[in-house]
């Protein structure tokens, strides 16, 4: 895991620059760090490197191959390196055992699309051709690693965090509105867009090719794509037995990939179905295994004890780590420093100190991410199934229900019409992707705080078998992507620790949205064939409980411990863009216990630090 900057620039080529690109993001490679510059043609790469595989200097970056052409900065793991370099031959001479060194033979031999199709890993690179004269940015299938880009004033930037580009004088900060809308809705970004204007992040599965001429013109980046999802024609080619069977395979052969590293790997373990899922798989290829827990100051929150029990069943050295309100309260200061732009998933910060508690004695750690996406474990995951095969109810007059229950003005009146009108409107969505957006809207039939908010919508990929499963594709194209991956990321990188997803292995998920949407989710059980192959390991009984998540009581600390800070922070939000009558709204229900409005202010509250610090 490492980190990477770079530049292209017909004025400014100080050489201190790009120095003060890497230091920005030298928490994502403490190891060593390296330059490179094309004077001809004005190209500037920095690369600072995390050491997992190849800790000798054989791996350093920037790297070039033995004829100059290539020069790459890479960010991540190629995990079937060793087989790559077995099909490219043993003709090739190989200087030391770095997955970055068989990512450069394999583009000197396949091209850079040829070798993308082959890769399978977490990374994004950038690449220069000297003989083409050509510059490549790629990201990985599904958006693990971050690659940032965009020009700023005649310059044309790149790198893993947008600090890094920060850093760079022709940097303009001009604010995206419509960035910050979409932020508001969800509580995250959503990729392509940026909170800056002239900054983008590379969507996952796509690669950008610009020739020196296109960056003498300026010219805007085109993004190629090289995956993305397909669905099966029909359920009727597959057997549960075999389905299972396979699943077990794949996930043996990705967690053993992923556990390959020159230093201590060991995995996250909260005790829920995925992250068991990999420690299972993790001890059943003959490991020792360390695994890592937190524990919640309240019990309501608290998954430790079970995390506990797993691993002892498991057999694992396990480790827990119970916060205190001070310690999860100390990091919120250090949130747009880790962050970059607004992000509001409160279980940032457990995350942030798990992985840091887990550094103290690993290096790389494996985590159950991406299993809820592929084996349909979300809450929300059968009434939205519920939804969308009724909507041909969609012409009753729910919406006069609901008025009139309101005006009836008994108790929990206003309750039961939200609800009403949530399902009318939720049945006149015309595509499952639009169902998603609408159900999952923090401000779902809820006056909004921008007073003049900028349109934003995202790209809709419309290729789907079935509803749910459209629903699914859509959380992992942006949830997961845009949240849990960029959350995890930023996280475990701020204390320079690798984390992999073996869930995520391209293989897997392929296989998850080609099997019947029978085999996952049924009338009574989500993640249906992904317990199939757990319970073959793991005792059922000690998983069989609600679905908890990572979280942290954020309603009761808005009402206390943070109350004060969060108040500072609303109303510095500035006058003339944010409805201050609807902020206070939001504050008032909140505090006086009318309605839990946590998100909401959470998220406010982190976009006003956001814009406070910008200024």
């Amino acid at each position: 895991m490492c980190g990477l900057v770079g530049y292209f620039s017909r004025s400014n080529c100080d050489a201190n620059i790009i120095h003060n690109m890497l230091h920005k993001i030298r928490h994502r490679g403490p190891d060593s760090f390296g330059v490179w510059e094309s004077l001809e043609c004005n190209i500037h790469f920095g690369h600072v490197r995390l050491s997992i595989v190849e800790l000798s200097s054989a791996g350093h970056q920037p790297m070039s191959t033995s004829c100059g052409r290539f020069t790459i900065i890479f960010n991540g793991e190629i995990y079937n390196h060793l087989d790559i370099r077995k099909e490219l031959g043993n003709e090739i001479k190989w200087t030391g055992t770095s997955d970055t060194e068989t990512l450069l033979k394999s583009i000197s031999t396949w091209g850079v699309s040829g070798t993308l199709n082959k890769a399978v890993g977490m990374f994004s690179f950038a690449l220069w051709d000297s003989v083409e004269r050509s510059l490549y940015l790629a990201r990985d299938r599904i958006g693990e690693k971050p690659l940032y880009y965009g020009w700023c004033n005649g310059s044309f930037l790149f790198g893993s965090e947008l600090k890094a580009l920060k850093s760079h004088p022709d940097f303009d900060a001009e604010i995206d509105w419509e960035a910050v809308n979409g932020y508001l809705h969800n509580n995250y970004i959503s990729s392509p867009l940026t909170i800056y204007s002239k900054l983008k992040q590379l969507r996952p599965g796509h690669y950008i090719k610009m020739s020196h001429d296109d960056l003498l013109s300026g010219d805007t980046p085109v993004l190629y794509k090289y995956w993305s999802l397909s669905f099966p024609v029909s359920e009727n080619k597959h057997r549960y037995v075999d389905s299972e069977s396979k699943l077990e395979a794949l996930l043996s052969e990705s967690v053993s990939l992923q556990s390959i590293a020159d230093v201590k790997v060991g995995a996250f373990l909260s005790g829920g179905i995925d992250s068991t899922t990999i420690v299972a798989m993790l001890k059943k290829s003959g490991r020792d295994v360390s695994t890592f827990s937190i524990g919640m100051p309240n019990k309501q929150y608290d998954e430790s004890r079970h995390a506990e029990d797993i691993a002892k069943y498991i057999g694992t050295q396990h480790y827990t780590h119970m916060i205190t309100p001070q310690e999860a309260l100390e990091v919120i200061d250090k949130i747009p420093a880790i962050w970059d732009e607004p992000f509001a998933d409160s279980s940032q910060i457990p995350t942030y100190l798990v992985s840091k508690f887990a550094k103290e004695h690993v290096t790389v750690a494996l985590s159950g991410d991406g299993g809820d996406e592929l084996f349909m474990g979300y809450n929300q995951y059968p009434l939205l199934r519920k939804i969308w095969d009724t909507r041909y109810l969609s012409n009753l007059h729910l919406d006069t229900m609901a008025k009139i229950i309101t005006k009836m003005g008994f108790k929990h009146s206003s309750i039961i019409a939200r609800k009403i009108l949530n399902l009318s409107q939720g049945w006149r969505c015309k595509t499952p992707f639009l169902l998603n957006d609408f159900w999952m809207d923090k401000y779902r039939n809820t006056e909004f705080p921008l007073l003049q908010p900028v349109p934003y919508k995202r790209n809709l990929d419309l290729n789907y078998l079935d509803g749910i499963s459209a629903i699914t594709q859509h959380d992992l194209n942006y949830y997961l992507c845009d949240d849990i991956l960029t959350k995890v990321d930023r996280a475990s990188m701020a204390v320079s620790l690798e984390t992999r997803a073996p869930f995520l292995d391209h293989r897997i998920v392929e296989f998850a949205f080609g099997l019947p949407t029978s085999f996952k989710m049924d009338k009574y059980n989500q993640k249906k064939i992904l317990k199939s192959v757990l319970y073959k390991h793991v005792d059922s009984k000690l998983l069989e409980r609600p679905k908890q998540g990572f979280s942290l009581p954020m309603n009761q600390w808005l009402r206390a411990e943070l109350k004060g800070w969060a108040r500072d922070r609303l109303d510095s939000l500035p006058e003339g863009v944010f409805d201050k009558i609807v902020v206070d709204n939001l504050w008032k229900e909140h505090i006086d216990d009318v309605k839990d409005n946590s998100e909401r202010i959470w998220a406010l509250s982190n976009l006003a630090n956001f814009l406070e610090s910008h200024e």
